[in-house]
């Protein structure tokens, strides 16, 4: 077990998930409370804080501890938007936001949830990000949890053949139906999307990634809804073996769940995980405040190997 000498780490699961205590994140960290978060992120790759009231300005001081903001809006690298809807927009207004490191999203009975499906966000980026943070600013009275999965475990339970096989293998990453229905019914919208479908051609990442820190491997992107197929394969080849990862994803055992309460925050390694979360509570309020912070361009594990 790791010890920290400033935090007290609490694993949710064995294999996934920690709630972290004793760090202020209304105030910068200390270098050595900072350096034993980021540890505890890479061993747990989810952490959560309870009862961190954060304004705008202190959840992007926190995130940037970490690694400089990735910014969304036209200008921004991550688009006009995040993987998991488009950005509210005043009714009937078209979006035109200058480039900002959030995105807010909430679920109204007019706004139906839009992420519950596996993925990472901005996948179709050539530098996707390192990292989430994410307040949760309302929640519902029942519903609305979040599950992340440990994508290193997912790929550690498939076989050394299986592993193998995909060891060699690109997909092609790009914006689509996820992306189009954030912008549908607004004024604007289709305009806007054709936009970002023309400024973002699909993204080339290896489907086994191997992670820049820790050098561990892990499936990336093989369960997002942006995931176009295999390069180089016929489309009922890639789907065979897109359809058999994407059931590896469900196994419960490689997973976390979390059952919010307002003014939780939560930072999640973007380049090993991938989440989901639950529509369950609709048509009931929620409404969180994520920003991405540090980008890099994935790397597989023959590249890794300067094969």
């Amino acid at each position: 077990m790791t010890t920290y000498a400033t935090i007290e780490v609490l694993p949710v699961t064995a294999v996934i998930g920690a709630e972290v205590r004793g760090a202020d994140l209304t105030r910068p960290l200390s270098e050595r409370q900072r350096d034993e978060v980021r540890q505890a992120l890479l061993r747990h790759h989810v952490l959560f804080f309870r009862d961190s009231e954060l304004t705008e300005e202190q959840q992007f001081a926190f995130a940037t501890q970490f690694a400089p903001p990735m910014l969304a809006g036209p200008g921004g690298n991550a688009g006009a938007m995040g993987a998991m809807g488009a950005p509210d927009a005043p009714a009937g207004a078209a979006r035109a936001p200058a480039p900002s490191p959030f995105v807010t999203l909430r679920d109204t009975p007019e706004s139906p949830p839009k992420a519950d499906h596996w993925h990472s966000d901005v996948p179709f980026a050539k530098e996707p990000p390192d990292f989430a943070v994410l307040c949760m600013l309302a929640t519902p009275e029942v519903g609305g949890d979040t599950l992340w999965v440990n994508m290193h475990a997912v790929y550690d339970r498939l076989s050394p053949t299986m592993q193998e096989v995909l060891a060699g293998l690109d997909l092609m990453v790009g914006i689509g139906a996820p992306v189009k229905v954030g912008y549908a019914g607004r004024e604007g919208g289709e305009e806007a999307y054709q936009r970002m479908l023309a400024e973002t051609p699909p993204a080339r990442h290896p489907l086994v990634r191997i992670h820049p820190e820790t050098g561990r491997p892990s499936l990336s992107y093989a369960g997002s809804e942006f995931t176009r197929g295999i390069a180089g394969m016929h489309p009922g080849e890639s789907e065979a073996i897109l359809a058999y990862l994407r059931t590896r994803l469900d196994d419960p055992n490689c997973q976390v769940r979390w059952r919010w309460r307002q003014h939780d925050v939560v930072m999640w390694d973007e380049r090993c995980t991938d989440h989901r979360a639950m529509s369950d509570h609709y048509p009931a309020f929620r409404s969180i405040r994520r920003c991405l912070v540090g980008q890099g361009a994935p790397v597989g594990p023959r590249a890794s190997a300067g094969v």
